[in-house]
């Protein structure tokens, strides 16, 4: 395991001294294999490898139909959704931003463009209000989590290519956990809210004004609705929803709205294309590396050392999410998914878990890296919008990140929150 541990110190000390994560990740492979007397070729055929896959392309298709709706102001319009629901209880437009995240979730499933939409919209208006600006930035890398849970999930996508599980069950299965979460978030929202002794006015609540935001916005609720709905019926698998995702934005764009144009295509394609790029070439590079470590038996020794060292199966998955929570506070989440997910997937069944319930948790823990210091990319982005330094967001930023680990011990304790919805499906 030395071996193991000082792969990591390298790859640490790579992303630390600036080099870009994928890079980092390539380099530190490359520097491996070399010394492992490996032939260097199996560094292209293990990156191209590890996104050649039908799965993979829900991806892109996904980020493509959110890019469309972005384009049509749906973020307004789910923020004034959002408003009418929760805007008028004490804690104002934190509640806002949280439920926002929820709805927002449900049509991009990333959480740095949830981060980037939501934040650029309700950081400045929270300041503008009166809140502190590190508490804005802190509600909205928190409230970034829930775009990873709620359906579709780029995360539960890959760990479904990784594990073969059923992304269509754990889409579902990340539905109540998602409200769970959110639910937790709006209950410290409104204690930090007295705490820090706002007294912000609110609106009152109007059934009219919820009814016309409702009608105005109906027609971006209907995307993942579309998306679950085809989902759970069985007409559609995951990557053929994100093609039906496409079909009803541009729908949606070129004919409801009528805010679409085609001039707009371009614009919209090579964004989606960046983006995708980017978590492309992160699992391409992921894979690589995992190859290294599975040459030096890292994920077997892992599930050795908790299965048969550690046996309880509580216990074993608690010694898990620390080494996740470690990893996840220098590794993207894409990253622990590559290496980590087989074994999780592994420990799980010997365990005895269900294989939806233990992916759904584990993926959401493996996401909690995201909005925790160094190198959370939802914090980072969080900051950016905000232009916050980063060590500034930290301190508020803890409690949110409790709300996480409390909503799966939740799950823990109440398992049919995650299998429930799942076992509706056959």
């Amino acid at each position: 395991m030395a071996e193991v541990g000082l792969i990591f110190v390298v790859l640490l000390g790579l992303i630390l001294v600036g080099i870009p994560i994928f890079a980092a990740i390539i380099l530190c492979a490359i520097i491996f294999m070399v010394g492992m007397d490996l032939p260097l070729n199996l560094i292209p055929l293990k990156m191209f490898g590890s996104v050649n896959s039908f799965s993979l392309m829900a991806i892109p298709f996904f980020i493509i139909a959110g890019n469309i709706m972005a384009k049509v102001e749906i973020t307004d319009k789910i923020v004034n959704l959002s408003d009418a629901l929760v805007g008028w209880l004490k804690g104002g437009l934190g509640h806002v931003n949280i439920v926002a995240s929820m709805f927002f979730g449900g049509i991009q499933g990333s959480g740095i463009a949830d981060a980037s939409a939501i934040g650029g919209m309700l950081i400045p208006a929270m300041e503008k209000q009166g809140y502190d600006k590190d508490y804005a930035v802190a509600v909205t890398a928190g409230s970034s989590m829930l775009s990873p849970i709620i359906p579709p999930s780029i995360a539960m996508i890959l760990y479904s290519y990784y594990t073969e599980v059923p992304v269509s069950k754990m889409f579902i299965g990340g539905v109540l956990p998602g409200v769970t979460l959110a639910v937790l978030q709006m209950i410290w929202n409104r204690i930090e809210y007295s705490r820090r002794g706002y007294n912000i006015p609110t609106t009152k609540f109007s059934i009219k004004h919820l009814c016309v935001t409702l009608y105005h916005s109906i027609g971006a609720l209907l995307m993942p609705l579309i998306i679950i709905v085809g989902i759970i019926s069985g007409i559609v698998t995951a990557t053929e929803a994100g093609v039906l995702a496409i079909v009803y934005g541009l729908i949606y764009g070129f004919i409801v709205t009528k805010k679409l144009h085609v001039k707009d295509l371009p614009d919209i394609i090579i964004s989606s294309a960046v983006t995708t790029a980017v978590v492309m070439i992160t699992i391409a590079a992921a894979g690589a590396l995992s190859n290294v470590l599975v040459r030096m038996r890292f994920q077997a020794n892992v599930a050795n050392f908790v299965v048969e060292t550690i046996g309880s199966p509580f216990g074993g998955t608690l010694f898990l999410c620390f080494i996740i929570f470690i990893l996840g506070m220098f590794l993207d989440p894409t990253v622990l998914i590559a290496m980590l997910a087989p074994t999780i997937l592994s420990i799980g069944n010997i365990f005895g878990f269900d294989p939806i319930f233990y992916g759904v948790v584990m993926t959401i823990m493996m996401q909690v890296g995201a909005i925790t210091p160094p190198v959370g990319s939802f914090l980072f982005v969080a900051c950016g919008v905000g232009d916050l330094p980063i060590q500034k967001a930290v301190k508020p930023l803890i409690p949110f990140i409790i709300t996480v680990l409390l909503t799966l011990v939740i799950c823990f304790a109440f398992p049919s929150l995650v299998t429930f919805l799942p076992s509706l499906m056959g």
